[in-house]
């Protein structure tokens, strides 16, 4: 018997397999594809990596900006991972892998070969859904060289999210869902333009955001010819709720799969990395771990999440407005994944009192209407 049965080897998967040998455990882990490196792009605040090396940082932005009508500077530095260097900081040296897809059934038999059975599959383990109607956050990105992305940016060192609206046909008014730019340097002289949709339900489509980027970056005085044949092209869905259904029985689901991702910026790979010696240290008590039980927290970020599912595109971008003029600890009490319902509800009111009033009365309506 093992101790622990891992399926699923994404970043979530892959920082508990390792965290669990380097307790001294019987690690199995499973996975249809164990050598790939990871293709998309993971980005997270630089006092989030903990104990990894410098090695796994791609590319550092030391000023992001967050834009709704101006531009504010976030006292944080944002850093995009290299995919590469952050497996190898994770080795899976003193792990049995077996490479292998599995459904649900044969995920719950993995109880017959370990004393606890963990899945790290992501929340849609079968693959997309069809129409499906849950909230999602979708974008569309391409790869430039830095010189040809440079009229994109601007003087800014890089884009959190700017929601400046010169994606719209007419940008004073603009109509649909709002999206934002995401602009972040990598390395190797080169930047990602990715047109973000935060979330909506369904998710708006990609080939939506791939013409708005196309308009955005037109308008900004981007080289027509290299937004059509960019160096790379990226397409992100990450369903905003996680699997939205309980794991198989007996199973105990984490990352995405879970409750991992943070139900307004869908971000989760940090909070993997942080949770998973501490789950590695419950198996190895001989506990079963609980991984992201719901918190009252969670509650005030499902009313956020409810907000945006149905703000119009002028009170989003007014919203993230006042976000950006909020105080450096209200930002990082509103993005932590695991932040108190206290902390969360103090930067949300922070929002609320810097909003004009026509836009204060949509948000109370978008957020506890029918």
């Amino acid at each position: 018997m093992f101790d622990v049965a891992i399926v699923g080897l994404g970043p979530a998967g892959r920082a508990l397999a390792s965290a669990c040998a380097d307790a001294g455990l019987r690690v199995l882990a499973l996975d249809p594809n164990p050598d790939a490196v990871w293709t998309p792009t993971y980005g997270l605040w630089a006092d989030e990596l903990g104990d990894l090396p410098p090695s796994v940082v791609r590319s550092r932005v030391p000023h992001p900006q967050i834009r709704g009508r101006a531009a504010h500077d976030l006292a944080r530095t944002y850093v995009v991972l290299n995919n590469a260097a952050l497996q190898a900081a994770l080795p899976l040296t003193d792990v049995t892998v077996e490479r292998a897809r599995l459904d649900d059934e044969a995920v719950a038999a993995l109880a017959r070969r370990a004393r606890v059975v963990v899945d790290a599959r992501g929340a849609r383990p079968a693959g997309r859904l069809a129409d499906d109607p849950t909230p999602h956050q979708t974008a569309y990105g391409i790869v430039l060289p830095a010189e040809l992305a440079a009229p994109a940016l601007g003087e800014a060192e890089g884009f959190l999210m700017d929601f400046t609206p010169d994606w719209a046909a007419d940008p004073h008014r603009p109509e649909g869902t709002a999206s934002f730019l995401y602009a972040i340097p990598l390395s190797d002289g080169r930047v990602l333009l990715e047109e973000t949709c935060l979330a909506a339900a369904p998710g708006v489509p990609i080939d939506t955001l791939k013409e708005r980027l196309r308009v955005r970056l037109e308008r900004r005085g981007v080289d027509t010819e290299a937004i059509t044949a960019p160096l790379e092209r990226e397409v992100v869905r990450i369903p905003m709720l996680g699997r939205g259904e309980d794991p198989p029985p007996g199973v105990i689901a984490i990352g995405t799969a879970g409750r991992g991702g943070h139900p307004v910026s869908g971000y989760s790979v940090a909070h993997a990395l942080a949770t998973a010696p501490r789950l590695a240290a419950t198996i190895a008590a001989g506990r079963t771990p609980e991984p992201d039980p719901t918190r009252p927290g969670d509650h005030v970020r499902s009313l956020a999440l409810r907000a945006l599912l149905r703000l119009d595109a002028d009170t989003t971008i007014e919203l993230f407005e006042a976000f950006g003029r909020l105080r450096p600890d209200q930002q990082r009490a509103f993005l932590r994944r695991d932040g108190s319902a206290r902390r969360v509800l103090g930067a949300m009111w922070g929002i609320f009192r810097r909003m004009p009033a026509r836009a204060q009365r949509r948000l109370v309506v978008a957020t506890f209407g029918r």
